[in-house]
């Protein structure tokens, strides 16, 4: 008996509960959305550099091409502060009336920095071995942090501004925010840059190309829902 009495109170108590959480939802649910954005300056620089060669024989086409990249990577990687991988290797063979008739092989080398100086040096060396594939830059992970971090409070800040204009425009005297999303978004990035600008053959630096990072643009979007009680 006391048993069936438990599950009574309990079954009230839940009943009781729920109506409560339903008195406190009673109102206007409006869905608002806020964002904050800012172009930030490209502090990290990325390129691409290849090597292509072609050889009927596939051993020789091999060496040739593990020579080009071995003497490439070791010419970056005495440039301090730079980062240096491989990052493509490919050989296929190239036919002639359904006969392989050669082999080709592609090789490439990425180096990423922050020193856009240093960066243009290893560049312009580096060519002398490989053809440079293509140029971008980007906003580093600490500087996307720090900027990400300040938006994001900017973005808060407009959310709750637009939530007590519509309390306002809906003769509310309070709001509460029921539920809110925070999101950052880099936009759409430039595309890599395939060619770049050239200094004369005259300058002491001769083969270093000239590079403008310019910026991201960084967005961040607050997505919520507010509820005004009625």
């Amino acid at each position: 008996m006391r048993h069936s009495i438990a599950v009574i109170l309990l079954a009230l108590l839940g009943t009781a509960h729920s109506q409560t959480l339903a008195l406190d939802l009673k109102g206007s649910r409006i869905n608002l959305d806020a964002r904050a954005s800012a172009e930030v300056d490209n502090d990290v620089m990325h390129a691409t550099l290849f090597v292509e060669m072609e050889d009927a024989d596939a051993g020789k086409l091999a060496e040739k091409v593990n020579q080009a990249t071995n003497d490439s990577l070791k010419m970056a990687k005495a440039f301090t502060g730079l980062r240096t991988k491989t990052s493509g290797y490919s050989t296929y063979p190239v036919t002639d009336k359904g006969k392989i008739v050669r082999w080709r092989s592609r090789s490439e080398i990425s180096v990423e920095g922050e020193d856009f100086g240093r960066m243009a040096d290893a560049i312009g060396q580096l060519q002398a071995l490989m053809q440079l594939g293509a140029v971008n830059f980007a906003v580093s992970p600490a500087k996307r942090a720090k900027a990400e971090e300040a938006l994001t409070q900017s973005a808060i800040a407009d959310f709750l501004r637009k939530a007590e204009a519509a309390t306002k425009g809906f003769k509310g005297s309070k709001f509460s925010v029921l539920e809110a999303t925070v999101s950052a978004d880099s936009g759409s990035l430039p595309p890599p840059r395939p060619m770049v600008m050239m200094k004369s053959a005259s300058s002491s630096e001769s083969g270093a190309p000239n590079f403008e990072a310019g910026s991201s643009r960084i967005t961040v979007t607050v997505n919520g829902a507010i509820l005004i009680p009625r």
